[in-house]
């Protein structure tokens, strides 16, 4: 594995700087066979350079999430507070009959930048990609969504300094069970996400994220009944 590098707009990430995503995060209380497969990951990822996602806490969910599309026209600062409401009030329209689903994730696997959990079946997480990236062309242009062939996956931790990941591969395999898990889908997050160098805890500087949470957006309201 390398040392991974965010990038906005096939472009370095300037640290420090913010640009709003829709994401699915895994919940507490609900997804907790997830969070203990991700707490059995996080265990066997110490000894490498990753940085985990989630806490060494298997009820945490910490900074877990699926990427479901980023806001590529203009960073974060540059959309105000008006054109944000309109974006969620958009997302809440357009995800109104899109039902809530549950599918499953894993097996952890490293790769060239971490770890990740591969989303299987990925249809429904396939469909409400897409469906996210109508609505943000629709309201804000077809350059607001980058293109991109990645499949739905969940990101263990981003890895920040170069490492061999076939020994990695071989404990997450042997070691971390169960494999697979469940992961429900019945929200997105529309998020301020800001990725930042630092200083990791072995002294290698490194990439780390964090966010603030914009607004949270149901699926499948129009089939709720009060």
């Amino acid at each position: 594995m390398k040392s991974f590098l965010p990038r906005f707009r096939g472009q370095p990430w300037v640290s420090g700087e913010r640009v709003l995503h829709v994401y699915v995060c895994p919940q507490a209380g609900v997804d907790d066979e997830l969070l203990r497969l991700v707490h059995g990951a996080t265990e066997a990822m110490a000894p490498y350079p990753i940085d985990p996602q989630a806490p060494d806490c298997p009820a945490d969910p910490g900074w877990l999430h699926l990427t479901v599309e980023m806001i590529a026209d203009v960073p974060a600062a540059a959309i105000n507070g008006r054109e944000r409401a309109d974006l969620v009030a958009a997302l809440t329209d357009g995800l109104a009959d899109f039902d809530a689903f549950e599918t499953e994730v894993g097996p952890p696997i490293a790769n060239i930048a971490g770890a990740v959990l591969d989303v299987w079946p990925q249809d429904r997480a396939v469909a409400l990609q897409n469906r996210v990236r109508d609505v943000i062309r629709a309201v804000r242009g077809e350059g607001a969504v980058m293109p991109s062939s990645d499949r739905p996956h969940l990101s263990l931790g981003y890895a920040y300094a170069e490492a061999d990941s076939d020994p990695l591969n071989s404990v997450l395999r042997t070691r971390v069970t169960p494999r697979r898990a469940p992961l429900a889908v019945d929200r997105i997050h529309v998020l301020d996400v800001k990725w930042l160098r630092t200083v990791m805890p072995t002294g290698v500087e490194g990439w780390r994220m964090s966010w603030d949470t914009v607004a949270v957006v149901p699926l499948g309201l129009s089939g709720t009944t009060l």
